[in-house]
């Protein structure tokens, strides 16, 4: 991919050609008007927000919505996932630079008093708005969200796909192939995530409360991630491009979670603020006789005390000292600018920023706010100049021109007003809005872009250029992928740019990434031994529990066990990626197994929220599986830093070929829950016999260990048992699965103990 430099200097190249074209004269001035150039004006914000988009349909956006809820069954979209991630983020910056005011670039440096200064202010700015609505309603004023109850029922239709994905935006955190240090941060997001999904009760699922509420008004909507939910006919007549791509963009967040935890932690910041939409809609949905409490509880929960706000906001300071402490100042303010990128995110993605600019354009202008000082590096600073210097021969040449870029005529961006005193924010977006000009530059179609034939023989700008020149522009041209729209993000977080190919491309070793990649034809090899293989009938539809406990294993075995240990946790971590799936009662059980083997407290009635975060940690399974390794001996010099270590450790002591295999095995399937659930809980079944057997071992763990060892089995007991029931009930195949997943798991272990 072309460095972000060559880029920059090829526009310094390209910008002076295109205005003197632009300028030539009224004919021409008629061409460009009619050609297809984003010429959003500055006040229309709603179009300025869609034109880098505007080539995708709302279908486009259904499909993705779909495909990255069935991920196992379509990895090809995570190529196009992460460019349009990319590109997300680019424009939220963009947004977030045109509108300092209420966005967090300002705080230009990290600083933990001022990150929840911002955020306290941010609440008591919404308290504000919300206190001068009440007035106005006082006063007789009517409902400013519905006027009629025909009018709520279809703006709660609207609001579906993003309501059905509540949750998303965490949902590939907190896997076993989280780097170890970074468990106990990922494990307070992973608290949000499991709030969301009611700490596995079902009744308190945010998913389950919005799909009771739309039946309730009688207007049931399929499961969110079911192919039914996303065709045309449930949509024909309802206007809700925004909430597709704004479910969309809660998808992508989580996606690549060893890759974008800060975009991820900045996210989960924003997105859990209240929202002044959030309590009118409680408020006059309750007058219509609608009941309002799936909003009513979100008013409740996101609190900036003990809520999700202050959740957030503390899993934010918290990784950010982490990495100050770990890494140094130069990593911290990296980090800090990839935490302010997600927060932008969530901030366009909600509107907030064009709404606040649309309602108060003017007060912008003399609102005290600066734009953040975002340095140049030295190319682009020399194209600034160059752009300065023609703008001091040219700007009268244009007054006449109708032609925009970016929204702004060239005389406006021509004007010395502009060059006179240094504008960084402008000159971001001059480079912005030029590299989206299309047709003028199609990326990686030279040929097709205008530029180029009107550049050459017989175009109207031949001799604009010289022929290095244009060489050098079909060049570029013919570099560019879609990471042309991602620039501004690499550019603002100083992260060296890499191709979604080559990052996608990595995603093949599910011992040290999530997501992975699986072959196409995984569901066919994966398992083939299991499903050809069992020991019993396909009559036989009973679960029938090993009775004889295994045998603690030797010393000699210990690196057979350690390995599929940390494996065994990675079972069913990924049933949970999809919050609609979850709100069942078959998940709701899972959702606690897995907090059980996440070291979280036991559930009661009332959320922990900012009690979890407080209270003495509990260890994990990850936790007593590192104390298993240290009591062996093994790690004297450095402890393991994440999954890989652990399997590069127990191979150098001698881990035997069919444990690692299995090991390796258990991975893969993990990575394709739905496929394969039946099988995953199945093992999970097993493995509850290994840790039984550890805990009676004194000499593997400390007496502490084994009794926290022994509560953990114990709840997961008692939730597998319950998926057995509910699987049995609502899915035979699947339930067979889990009988051959148990034997299976049984007899492997035996063999290793």
């Amino acid at each position: 991919m072309i460095s972000h430099y060559y880029f920059v200097l090829l526009l310094a190249v390209l910008l002076p050609a295109v205005f003197y074209y632009f300028g030539l004269s009224k004919k021409r001035d008629s061409f460009a008007s009619t050609s297809n150039i984003q010429a959003a004006t500055s006040q229309d914000v709603k179009n300025s927000r869609s034109k880098s988009r505007a080539s995708k349909p709302t279908q486009w956006y259904r499909n993705l919505f779909f495909q990255l809820q069935h991920l196992e069954d379509h990895p090809a979209v995570l190529e196009p996932a992460r460019d349009e991630l990319l590109a997300m983020f680019s424009r939220a910056v963009s947004l977030a630079l045109e509108q300092p005011q209420g966005s967090i670039l300002p705080i230009e440096h990290y600083d933990a008093k001022r990150v929840w200064s911002f955020i306290e202010d941010e609440h008591e700015k919404v308290l504000t708005k919300w206190g001068s609505y009440l007035e106005r309603r006082k006063q007789g004023q009517d409902p400013e969200l519905f006027a009629t109850a025909e009018a709520a029922k279809a703006w709660l239709v609207q609001q579906a796909p993003v309501k059905f994905v509540d949750g998303a935006w965490l949902a590939h955190m907190h896997k076993i192939t989280t780097p170890f240090a970074l468990r106990s941060v990922t494990k307070d997001a992973w608290q949000v995530l499991s709030e969301e999904l009611g700490d596995g009760d079902l009744s308190k699922h945010h998913v389950y409360l919005y799909r009771q509420l739309l039946e309730d008004i009688g207007c049931p909507l399929p499961d969110g991630h079911s192919a039914e939910f996303i065709k045309p006919c449930h949509w024909d007549r309802v206007d809700n491009r925004d909430a597709w791509e704004a479910a969309v963009g809660q998808l992508l967040i989580s996606l690549f979670p060893n890759e974008f935890l800060p975009e991820i932690l900045g996210f989960n910041m924003h997105y859990e603020l209240i929202t002044l939409d959030t309590m009118r809609a409680a408020h006059e949905l309750k007058a219509l006789g609608i009941n309002p409490y799936y909003f009513l509880i979100h008013i409740s929960i996101d609190n900036a005390d003990s809520g999700h706000t202050a959740m957030a906001t503390h899993t934010v300071t918290r990784y950010l000292d982490m990495v100050r402490a770990t890494e140094g100042e130069a990593a911290l303010e990296q980090a800090w600018k990839r935490v302010q990128v997600g927060y932008t995110l969530s901030q366009a993605l909600g509107g907030s920023l064009s709404h606040e600019r649309e309602s108060s354009s003017s007060a912008v202008t003399g609102s005290g706010f600066a734009a953040p000082n975002i340095p140049l590096d030295p190319l682009s600073a020399r194209v600034i100049d160059i752009f300065k210097a023609k703008a001091s021969v040219s700007h009268k040449f244009h007054c006449q021109s109708r032609a925009r870029i970016g929204g702004q005529t060239l005389a406006e961006w021509l004007a010395p007003s502009m060059w006179t005193h240094p504008h960084p924010r402008q000159h971001l977006k001059l480079l912005t809005a030029l590299s989206q000009a299309k047709p003028w530059i199609y990326p990686g179609a030279s040929r097709k872009s205008l530029l180029v034939r009107e550049l050459s023989w017989e175009g109207r700008m031949f001799g604009a250029f010289t022929h290095n020149e244009v060489v050098a522009l079909t060049a570029w041209i013919d570099s560019l992928g879609p990471e042309n729209n991602a620039w501004l993000y690499w550019s603002f977080t100083r992260r060296k740019p890499l191709a979604s190919k080559d990052a996608v491309g990595e995603l093949q070793d599910p011992v040290r990434h999530h997501p992975v990649v699986m072959p196409c034809d995984a569901d066919k090899t994966d398992t083939g031994g299991l499903t050809t293989g069992s020991q019993e009938s396909d009559s036989d539809s009973a679960l029938r529990i090993e009775q004889h406990p295994l045998t603690p294993p030797s010393n000699a075995r210990l690196p057979d066990v350690i390995a599929l240990w940390f494996a065994h946790i990675g079972l069913l971590e990924n049933t949970i990626n999809t919050p609609s799936r979850t709100a069942s009662p078959l998940y709701a059980s899972i959702v606690r197994l897995l907090r059980a083997q996440a070291g979280f407290a036991i559930e009661t009635h009332i959320v922990a929220a900012m009690d979890e975060m407080k209270r003495l940690s509990c260890p994990s399974l990850v936790d007593i599986g590192l104390e298993l390794i240290f009591r062996a001996g093994w790690a004297t010099s450095a402890k393991p830093s994440c999954l890989q270590d652990v399997f590069l450790l127990t191979g150098s002591q001698g881990q035997g070929d069919e444990s690692a295999g299995l090991a390796h095995d258990m991975l893969r399937w993990g990575a394709r829950p739905s496929a394969n659930l039946g099988l995953l809980l199945g093992l999970a079944l097993a493995f509850l016999e290994l840790k039984d057997a550890i805990a009676r071992a004194p000499r593997l763990l400390g007496q502490e260990s084994r009794l926290v060892l022994g509560a953990i089995v114990a709840r997961e007991r008692q939730s597998l048992e319950e998926c057995a029931r509910e699987l049995r009930s609502v899915d035979g195949a699947q339930y067979k699965q889990l009988i051959r997943g148990y034997q299976f798991g049984r007899g492997a272990l035996e063999n290793c103990l």
